[in-house]
C-alpha cells in the first residue's frame, strides 16, 4: 500500500520575492549568495537555512519572510556551516556545525544521522531509509540529504545537499519518492533508485529542536527590532 508523509505546512518554506508579491520561492537557493565561492559550495548552509526557516515560521506562523530575510539567514548559517575546499561531504561534520549554529542562538539541537556508505554491503536497506525519513517528517522536521553520487537519478546533482520535505513510499513494491527543496523550487527524486545506483553514497540528518526556545528567540528578536 502506498503511503505519504509530508511536513504539516509546507508554506513555512515559501518565501516571496523582494520585488514582486506574485513570485514565490520554495526554500533557499545557493545562487542567491553574493560571493562566487558561496554560490559554488553553499548547499549545506542553504539547507541549514531551510531547516531553521521552517522551525522559525512554525513557531510564529504569521511572521512574513521575503527572499532577503532568507538570504540573511543563509549568510548567518554560512558562518557556522562553512564548507571547506571539497564542500561539506560528511553527515557527522554537518550535524556538528549545525549544532554550533543552534548554540549561537541558545538552541540545543538533538541530531539523528543515517549514513549511506559507498560500500553497498554496509548500506541501510530501503525500508530502513524510509523509516528514518518518515520518523523525521512525522516529528515535523525537514531532512537534510547528502548525495555524493546521484547514480541514475537525473533530477539530482552530485556532491550536493538538499532538503527533504515529503516522502511517498510503498514498502511492498519497494518504491520511495521524495519531494525536496532545491534551487528554491520543489522537485521529486526516486530515492529507491538513488539507494540502488549511487556509487559513493551520502546520508541523511535531521534535528529535533525546542519549539519553546525558538518562540522565545523570535520574541527577543521583536523586542530588539
Amino acid at each position: 500500500m502506498e503511503r505519504q508523509v509530508i511536513l504539516p505546512d509546507l508554506n513555512y518554506l515559501t518565501v516571496r520575492d523582494d520585488h514582486s508579491d506574485s513570485v514565490e520561492y520554495f526554500g533557499s537557493n545557493q545562487e542567491w549568495f553574493p560571493d562566487a565561492w558561496q554560490r559554488m559550495s553553499g548547499c549545506a548552509p542553504s539547507v541549514t537555512a531551510n531547516i531553521f526557516l521552517y522551525h522559525y515560521q512554525k513557531a510564529e506562523a504569521d511572521r512574513y519572510c521575503s527572499k532577503k530575510d532568507l538570504l540573511a539567514l543563509m549568510e548567518e548559517t554560512w558562518n557556522y556551516v562553512t564548507p571547506g575546499e571539497g564542500g561539506l561531504p560528511s553527515t557527522s561534520k554537518f550535524a556538528e556545525k549545525v549544532k554550533d549554529f543552534g548554540c549561537s542562538h541558545n538552541l540545543k539541537l538533538d541530531s539523528r544521522i543515517l549514513k549511506v556508505p559507498a560500500d553497498k554491503s554496509r548500506r541501510p536497506s530501503l525500508n530502513e531509509m524510509i523509516d528514518f525519513i518518515t520518523q523525521a517528517l512525522e516529528q515535523e522536521t525537514p531532512v537534510a540529504f547528502l548525495n555524493l553520487c546521484n547514480g541514475e537519478v537525473e533530477t539530482l546533482d552530485k556532491w550536493h545537499w538538499v532538503t527533504i520535505t515529503a516522502l511517498k513510499y510503498d514498502k511492498d513494491a519497494a518504491t520511495a519518492t521524495a519531494m525536496i527543496s532545491d534551487e528554491a523550487i520543489s522537485k521529486e527524486i526516486d530515492m529507491a533508485l538513488w539507494l540502488a545506483t549511487t556509487t559513493m553514497g551520502g546520508g541523511f540528518v535531521y534535528f529535533l529542536l525546542d519549539e519553546k526556545a525558538i518562540k522565545t528567540r523570535n520574541q527577543m528578536g521583536d523586542d530588539h527590532s
